[in-house]
């Protein structure tokens, strides 16, 4: 596949002379106090379960859809909500410590460091709060959106670029067509790199590079220092997923029917895996030469072969699995948009249990029965992931 270069987009590039310039802001809106006791919930014991099933050590409720994958640092675990609220919970009491409301609906996985929260919410801001008590440390405008949320329902566009730190730089996209590296201190911009449209995919920051996707299905590789492009290369399909850098190799899929493998350095493809009359919605997640991915309409995860390419395995969820897949101890951990989360055998695929949720709080598609598209996180012997429901859900990784 012949690499490309960011200039071949210029005049894709004046949409950004159209957005307003991003200054760091003070922050208008104060974190709520947990004064008033928010306690996670324990289900009724002695419930029936069907085999193979499995009940959640505890649940917290929000009030609003989870599509906000959780982040988990020194014993508290970060999440947003459709409420337009990043929470904060002890793991250890299970009590609210603080929640913050954010200008929109909070769909971003935020990133923990140096005892800073960062995170993006649906009104284009890069929000940074103090990790122990909620407050603002900053406030960053990434500029008008290019379009809203629609055309394409709600439902379907449910990925924010999900901001990544290193090094004291905030790398994120925004939906005005710019990417951001950000000084992670005082809010200051310190590089944009105009793209082709919008970015939904979340960057990973490897080996001084930044990679990341755009909605015109473009994969880029920058200088973390300079915003200097490396290569970029065309999947032909809106890139929402996030580039998963393993071993010199980048795995990522589009719109378009395909789980590429480029080479990290010069953008060369190595691989490509079909997906039929799908495509990739999913985050890749490698462990022990296996790629493992979701899908969107194709209803299953795939196990793919590192090396070759090549299918391992396969296993049909009910829904979606949308979500990206966390391997732990042999286990791959994923959720799909029909109302389950499932637990399943890393070499064989085999189904170890599953858990069902209930149903999703705003019904915007038929496939949408409750479910999954929160990415798990495993610490410690519990999973942890958000519902359509509008519960953080925990549980057990053993039985």
């Amino acid at each position: 596949m012949p690499k490309q270069s960011i200039g071949i987009f210029s005049s894709l590039a004046l949409i950004a002379l159209l957005l307003g310039g991003c200054q760091s802001v003070p922050v208008a809106v104060e974190s709520t106090p947990s004064d008033t006791p928010q306690m996670a919930e324990t289900p009724a014991v002695g419930a029936t379960l069907e085999p193979g099933f499995r009940a959640p050590l505890w649940t917290f409720s929000t009030g609003g859809e989870i599509w906000s994958s959780p982040a988990v640092q020194d014993g508290v675990v970060y999440f947003g909500s459709d409420n337009h609220f990043l929470y904060a919970l002890d793991l250890k009491t299970r009590a609210l410590k603080w929640k913050f409301e954010a200008g929109d609906i909070v769909r971003s996985r935020p990133a923990v460091a140096g005892g800073t929260v960062y995170f993006t919410a649906d009104d284009n801001q890069l929000y940074a709060l103090d990790a122990q008590s909620g407050k603002a440390v900053w406030q960053f405008d990434m500029g008008k959106p290019f379009a809203a949320r629609s055309p394409i329902p709600k439902g379907w566009d449910y990925m924010q670029s999900s901001p990544a730190v290193a090094e004291g730089v905030v790398y994120v996209g925004s939906a005005g067509s710019n990417f951001f590296a950000v000084d992670a201190k005082n809010g200051k911009e310190k590089w944009r790199v105009p793209v082709g449209l919008y970015v939904r995919s979340s960057p990973a920051v490897v080996d001084g590079v930044v990679y990341f996707g755009d909605w015109l299905g473009m994969v880029y590789a920058l200088d973390a220092q300079t915003g200097q492009a490396k290569w970029t290369v065309n999947t032909y399909g809106s890139v929402v997923p996030s580039p998963t850098v393993v071993d010199g190799v980048v795995y990522i899929g589009s719109k378009y029917p395909c789980l590429f493998a480029f080479d990290a350095k010069t953008g060369e493809q190595k691989w490509c895996f079909a997906y039929g009359n799908s495509w990739v919605e999913s985050s890749a997640a490698v462990a022990d030469g296996v790629v493992y991915v979701g899908s969107s309409d194709w209803d299953r995860i795939n196990a793919v072969d590192t090396a070759t390419g090549e299918l391992k395995w396969f296993f049909t969820t009910k829904g979606d699995p949308w979500c990206s897949p966390a391997v732990s101890n042999g286990v791959v951990y994923i959720g799909a948009t029909g109302g389950f989360f499932y637990a399943l055998d890393a070499k064989s695929g085999a189904e170890k249990w599953r858990m069902r949720t209930a149903k999703q709080l705003v019904t915007e598609d038929v496939r949408f029965d409750g479910g999954v598209v929160s990415s798990p996180v495993v610490i410690d012997g519990v999973v942890y992931f958000g519902s359509l429901d509008g519960k953080l859900y925990a549980v057990s990784t053993t039985p």
